[in-house]
């Protein structure tokens, strides 16, 4: 009988914190939600925040670092290895950048009404442009791991800020 307690007891408690981690979670996804929110309203983007990409995996510094006296093979590839790392933590906030871009986007579409035609179709046209530019980067930069040429992040970008200035056109139409 006390083991049967003891498992009744356990089952109780287990599904109370289920229920309490749930509940956590779901306030913590609406407290993210609204500072996604206030985020989005002052987002702006910078192309030039990601003009040190294209450098990072240029190359032009591994040849510097192997002419230094001391210099190992095992650091080379160390090197080249943080930089990559370095560089798709900047890859991570270009496609973030995106995001914000295209909710914003998104959202301007959803209030636009009748006249949001165009919008839509600028929309599904970034995102095509971006999605093909960051999958020839991805594959660029798995090449890159393995010795290929140097990695361009400019059309990456590029996509971004058309979007920025597609977004801007169009809210700039709809304010007058």
């Amino acid at each position: 009988m006390d083991l049967h307690l003891a498992f009744v007891w356990i089952a109780v408690l287990a599904v109370a914190s289920a229920l309490l981690a749930a509940l956590l979670w779901m306030r913590s996804q609406a407290r993210h939600a609204a500072d996604r929110e206030d985020l989005d309203e002052a987002f702006l983007f910078s192309p030039e925040r990601y003009q040190s990409m294209g450098a990072l995996l240029s190359g032009e510094d591994e040849d510097v670092l192997a002419s230094l006296p001391g210099y190992r093979p095992e650091i080379g590839v160390r090197f080249h290895r943080d930089r990559r790392r370095i560089f798709r933590m900047y890859l991570r906030d270009l496609r973030r950048d995106y995001h914000l871009l295209h909710a914003q986007a998104r959202r301007l579409a959803a209030h636009a009404g009748a006249d949001s035609s165009a919008l839509i179709g600028m929309l599904l046209r970034q995102q095509v442009t971006f999605w093909w530019a960051n999958a020839m980067l991805e594959s660029r930069v798995a090449l890159h791991a393995v010795g290929a040429s140097p990695v361009d992040v400019r059309a990456l970008v590029d996509s971004v800020e058309r979007m920025r200035i597609d977004l801007t056109r169009f809210e700039t139409a709809q304010s007058t």
